[in-house]
């Protein structure tokens, strides 16, 4: 009996050292998102090409605005040169599978941090602030969310514009794109009589077009981070990006990028 209970004790012993032997090699052989992009000396990154000023394609085609030069900042503090980017093209319905399915390292394309994001995605500290306000005609009649009720209203769908109209204007008429060109296109073509969204993305279409204002109430604060796939491998990278936007903050050089886009 004792010879026995001796072997099964000896059994377990070589069984909890064998499978501690695998966890820890398991730990060891998991792969780290910094250190692929930099194996890789490349990196791969989710950006709008039609929000101006925070990110969209120049007059030479290539992708220029705000978020743009954030990237461009983290990507040569990393790979020392901000020229081996690889931009791939998010149209925000997108934007959370693109970080989900590893196509993108990290996404910066003005997405809004959310408890409900967080469950299935990594944020960085909020590298800007907007707030959600109401694109409307020169000569529209609407003067505040409340109007918007019994009228169609176009949103950007998978954005958190849809959840402020059920708020405020539960019997508004929504009418959803899948893009913000789509959205904007819509609103030209007159398919609905105002557009919500974040004032950050309708400045630039403000700009462009004089018969267009957007109404000076803002309805949510919309904080926005640079997303990355919720996993142990992209925690490394997670640090390094936060340790450049704080940087970014205290030198002023974060703030000198708002003023130069007119953020």
């Amino acid at each position: 009996m004792q010879k026995k209970f001796y072997f099964i004790s000896i059994l377990l012993l070589f069984s909890i050292i064998f499978f501690s032997g695998c966890n820890n090699n398991d730990k060891n052989n998991q792969s780290d998102l910094l250190q692929t992009i930099k194996d890789r000396d490349s990196v791969k990154i989710g950006i709008s090409f039609e929000t101006k000023p925070l990110s969209f394609l120049n007059e030479k085609n290539e992708p220029d605005g705000f978020e743009v030069e954030i990237a461009k900042k983290i990507a040569k503090n990393i790979l020392g040169t901000d020229t081996k980017i690889e931009y791939i093209e998010t149209n925000g319905y997108n934007a959370i599978s693109l970080v989900a399915s590893g196509k993108v390292d990290f996404l910066i394309s003005s997405t809004t941090i959310t408890p409900q994001r967080k469950i299935t995605t990594l944020f960085s500290e909020p590298y800007y602030i907007a707030g959600q306000a109401i694109l409307v005609r020169q000569d529209s009649k609407i003067k505040g969310i409340k109007d918007l009720n019994r009228k169609k209203v176009i949103i950007h769908m998978n954005t958190t514009a849809e959840s402020t109209i059920k708020k405020y204007a539960p019997g508004a008429i929504m009418v959803g794109f899948k893009s913000f060109k789509d959205c904007i296109q819509a609103f030209a073509e007159k398919q609905g009589e105002a557009f919500i969204s974040d004032d950050a993305l309708l400045i630039g279409t403000v700009l462009k077009n004089s018969d267009y204002k957007i109404l000076p109430q803002r309805y949510t604060i919309e904080s926005y981070g640079i997303a990355m796939k919720n996993s142990d491998e992209s925690k490394t990278l997670l640090i390094t990006i936060n340790n450049i936007l704080n940087q970014m903050k205290k030198d002023g050089s974060l703030d000198k990028l708002k003023e130069k886009w007119k953020l």
